[in-house]
């Protein structure tokens, strides 16, 4: 998701925590921000309603719970910033050596070598083209699969706890506003809550009971604390993505640089009775 898409999901929710917090009603504070509601992207969208209609179903306090989600949306943004700067260089090693070979090849076509000809005119030549491009699909296709599997998902691990918040703020027992949010979260995802969501309620519950403590204070943490974590493995899978990213090139793009130029030039060459 693109920077400006969080930014513009943070300030769609601050309008219409806004207007509540002077006085609108709420179907009049989402009527007149409707349009740029609409616009959120789809899981920033299904989060916003989902944390709507848990607040207005739970007759929680719907101004913590807008002002909430517009934080996550800001660390969100702030977190795809880093993304983006950290995966720019693998991505552009990607790249760079797909296009070695074209590269390769252009210069030994410009100083008179004349592989394109061999190309064309050699069998061994077409062969060594053929198993080229076979490779380098082979290792395109293997660089995006790690390309795309370092890219964070789009839905924020937090979420589920901050519905859980929702019910406490209303004035809910754990029990029960772990049910409403676990019944509202598969709702509007399509799919049950992460299971180290309810690994981290219970530390929280756990925690409240030994010391005390209000547990909608612990959750916060908890739940900012998921998100950590969250980013925490992102980033160490792209700090591990240039490493990964040399077996596909050991593997594939190498041999396939090889047939794909060095062979054709030297077909040329040979042709040529220069070597």
């Amino acid at each position: 998701m693109p920077e400006s898409e969080n930014r513009e999901s943070a300030n769609a929710v601050r309008r219409v925590s806004a207007l509540l917090g002077a006085g609108l009603p709420a179907n009049q504070a989402m009527q007149i921000c409707s349009d740029e509601i609409s616009k959120l992207s789809e899981p920033d969208k299904k989060q916003f309603d989902l944390v709507w209609s848990l607040s207005a179903k739970l007759g929680g306090p719907v101004l913590l719970a807008l002002n909430r989600i517009a934080e996550v949306f800001d660390g969100q943004q702030r977190n795809r910033r880093e993304v983006k700067l950290a995966f720019s260089g693998p991505q552009a090693t990607a790249k760079l050596v797909m296009w070695l070979p074209v590269l390769a090849l252009m210069l030994g076509q410009a100083v008179g070598m004349n592989p394109i000809g061999a190309i064309f005119h050699s069998p061994l030549g077409a062969l060594s083209v053929s198993l080229g491009l076979g490779l380098m699909v082979a290792g395109r296709q293997w660089t995006s699969r790690l390309l795309a599997k370092a890219l964070p998902p789009e839905h924020d691990p937090g979420a589920y706890l901050d519905c859980v918040l929702i019910g406490l703020q209303a004035g809910l027992p754990l029990n029960a506003a772990q049910a409403e949010a676990t019944q509202e979260y598969q709702a509007a995802f399509e799919h049950p809550p992460e299971p180290r969501n309810f690994e981290r309620l219970e530390n929280a519950a756990e925690l409240s009971r030994s010391t005390g403590a209000a547990i909608s204070q612990i959750l916060i943490a908890e739940a900012d604390a998921f998100r950590k974590q969250h980013e925490y493995l992102v980033a160490t899978r792209i700090s591990k993505l240039g490493v990964q990213l040399m077996i596909p090139l050991g593997v594939a793009v190498l041999p396939a640089f090889i047939l794909l130029s060095i062979v054709p030039i030297a077909i040329s060459l040979l042709s040529n009775g220069q070597l």
